[in-house]
């Protein structure tokens, strides 16, 4: 991931990559290393993103009316 992305925070990774290697990236993540994950990336819809979620990550995605939104269980 590092030579990728850069790591912001622990665990937190932030690249601009195309879709084909994002989706190679996506595979990865899920079926060789899987990983709870996150992936929020930009896309063509109304929120200018789309986002993908495996396993049993530390949020959730919530759809309050229509937008996609993350939210941290209690």
């Amino acid at each position: 991931m590092s030579r990728l992305a850069i790591e912001i925070k622990s665990g937190v990774f932030l690249a601009s990559v195309n879709a084909r290697l994002r989706d190679k990236l996506w595979e990865r993540i899920t079926m060789q290393w899987n990983l709870d994950a996150i992936m929020v990336y930009s896309a063509k819809t109304e929120q200018s993103y789309g986002i993908r979620v495996h396993g049993n990550p530390k949020r959730e995605v919530i759809d309050f009316d229509g937008l996609a939104l993350l939210s941290k269980p209690k």
